[in-house]
């Protein structure tokens, strides 16, 4: 038998100052939101929800209130490890570190194309952003970080 589960994001620019992404699990007991709001340009997180529509327990509801610990979290530089504190392990929930672990951090790779398009930032911008802040995110940045830092030799 075939089993499926659907996770989505959403990134909507709510205003100049704040977006809003929204990350959706649904499965065969699972029916789960997670929201951030985030605030530009600190990029930080300035509101955070849970929502359990449907889950295998009512164990699960009790870390709806942990959302609120999310605020204040740089999305760049802390969230992801504030993620595994709340949410990884005997008291956490892996569908909400998933969750809130697709959307949050991606954001970067939704806010930053859109200034790009419109000319509010240029591709040099850009590019030294990944090989200085966003150095320690994946592989390629860390190794356009090592090229950045060979150039400038």
């Amino acid at each position: 038998m075939f089993q499926q589960r659907d996770f989505s994001v959403k990134y909507s620019d709510v205003s100049e100052d704040r977006w809003l992404v929204s990350a959706h699990l649904i499965d065969q007991q699972h029916d789960i939101m997670t929201e951030l709001e985030i605030d530009i340009p600190t990029l930080s997180v300035s509101g955070s929800r849970i929502e359990f529509r449907r889950s295998p327990l009512k164990q699960c509801l009790e870390l709806s209130e942990k959302a609120g610990e999310l605020i204040g979290c740089s999305v760049i530089h802390e969230l992801s490890h504030e993620l595994d504190q709340l949410f990884s392990g005997p008291y956490g929930c892996p569908n909400l570190r998933h969750l809130f672990g697709i959307s949050g951090p991606g954001f970067i790779y939704v806010y930053y194309p859109k200034l790009l398009t419109e000319g509010k930032m240029k591709q040099e911008e850009w590019w030294k952003m990944v090989g200085t802040k966003l150095k320690d995110d994946c592989i390629a940045h860390k190794r356009l970080s090592e090229q950045f830092e060979d150039k400038n030799r």
